[in-house]
């Protein structure tokens, strides 16, 4: 952990291990989000149904809430570069295997796999970014998003041109897993241990006894909670967007590409901008001031722009992208407010506590939206899913107390 209070005056050797951990999350959000443009496609191919289809949109999130909690730990125990680069050629692997499912239960597996594999990264990669300068720990953990934000962009754009060209779901994803495999070998030489596994003091620490301190702090919670209102409506709506986009409003295998990409790629990219608002300024008028922009768009988008015409992809495109600002941003300030709860130590096992609390039930609302879709229509399901958990996550963050000052307090009597 640095002890300086200015963050760019780090060494460069250790930016560029920030930079790898980002350039990472670019390589792991193209593969997580380019399967959600193919699920038209994947459905005709496996004759899948609604409910089936949004299960397999979202049912990684299963396998990433069962890793979380145990990768958070392990990597503090063993060594976070190791898990670091398991996780990004284990993810790599899965993309490539999906693409020779057969049935909904093929897909189902590799699907889940894809989520542990997955995890591994995630929750190291923020424990790593959020321990290297506690004094800048939401613009660190920005910077993450904002390259998230390249990937979630690149991916679904290339996927659905791919897609579009060659009419088979497969041949995109087996490229963008080959990719992520020679990239996952390359942090062998790229990460540093001395720099990445910055504090290992968990290992004098039962599993058990670590869980109960941290599981019992309040602080920690309040992230879970805010994870939870952020994460149902972002996945709920990057599993099924894009096909009732496809579906209902028309849009092809490249229009669905690109105007996704721009909430989860484009929007993310003020992630450390807003990070380092959130450091300035707190992280409770941050949320206020973002979820209540997401429940405006997202009604906008869904009730107010004409669903085809050029109005949809001007203004809907500026909304999706304000949209997708504070989409990203949130789910950043979660780990983040958790983070600012406990000590260096156990940062790890705070991020796998809001990681796998926050991911398993963001694994029904993928099943959820294709129920509601089927029985209530697609707009009351989007409504229900993005409009309605956002409002309440608005309303979470008018009533919480701000975790800034819990946090600059620790590092002052430190």
């Amino acid at each position: 952990m640095m002890e300086q209070k200015n963050p760019f005056k780090m060494p460069k050797v250790l930016w560029f291990q920030l930079f790898l951990l980002a350039l990472g999350y670019a390589f792991y959000s193209a593969n997580r989000l380019s399967f959600g443009v193919g699920l038209k496609a994947v459905a005709a191919s496996l004759s899948l149904t609604a409910v089936q289809l949004g299960t397999i949109g979202t049912i990684f999130t299963l396998g990433q809430a069962l890793i979380d909690i145990p990768a958070g730990y392990l990597a503090d125990r063993f060594g976070r570069k190791r898990m670091l680069i398991f996780g990004m050629v284990g993810l790599g692997c899965m993309t490539t295997c999906v693409t020779t499912s057969a049935s909904f239960a093929g897909a189902a597996l590799w699907r889940v796999c894809f989520g542990i594999f997955e995890g591994c990264w995630n929750i190291v990669m923020y424990s790593v970014a959020g321990s290297i300068f506690p004094a800048a720990r939401a613009m660190l953990n920005g910077l993450m998003m904002t390259f998230y934000s390249i990937g979630a962009y690149v991916g679904p754009t290339y996927y659905g041109w791919s897609l579009e060209r060659t009419g088979d779901w497969s041949v995109g994803l087996t490229h963008m897993g080959i990719a992520t495999v020679i990239f996952g070998l390359l942090l062998i030489f790229g990460f540093k241990r001395k720099y990445t596994d910055t504090s290992t003091d968990i290992k004098r620490i039962h599993l058990i006894e670590a869980i109960r301190t941290v599981g019992f702090n309040k602080v920690v919670w309040l992230g879970v909670l805010i994870q939870i209102l952020n994460i149902i409506p972002y996945w709920g709506f990057a599993s099924m967007g894009p096909y009732l986009f496809m579906t209902y409003k028309g849009f092809s295998p490249t229009e669905a590409g690109s105007f996704f990409g721009a909430i989860y790629g484009i929007g993310g990219l003020s992630g450390v901008v807003l990070g380092f608002f959130a450091d300035r300024f707190g992280r409770k008028p941050t949320i206020i001031c973002l979820s209540g922009l997401n429940a405006l768009c997202a009604f906008l988008i869904f009730h107010v722009i004409p669903q085809t015409s050029a109005v949809l992809y001007i203004v809907g495109g500026l909304c999706s992208g304000l949209m997708g600002i504070g989409l990203h941003a949130i789910y950043v300030l979660g780990y983040t407010i958790a983070q600012d709860g406990v000590s260096t130590s156990q940062i790890g096992l705070a991020t796998g506590i809001v990681g796998a609390s926050s991911y398993f039930l963001s694994f029904f609302s993928g099943p959820l939206m294709g129920f509601l879709t089927t029985t209530l229509g697609h707009v009351a399901a989007l409504d229900i899913i993005v409009v309605a958990f956002e409002a309440c996550l608005f309303i979470v963050a008018l009533l919480m107390k701000e975790t800034q000052n819990r946090h600059l307090h620790e590092e002052h009597e430190a």
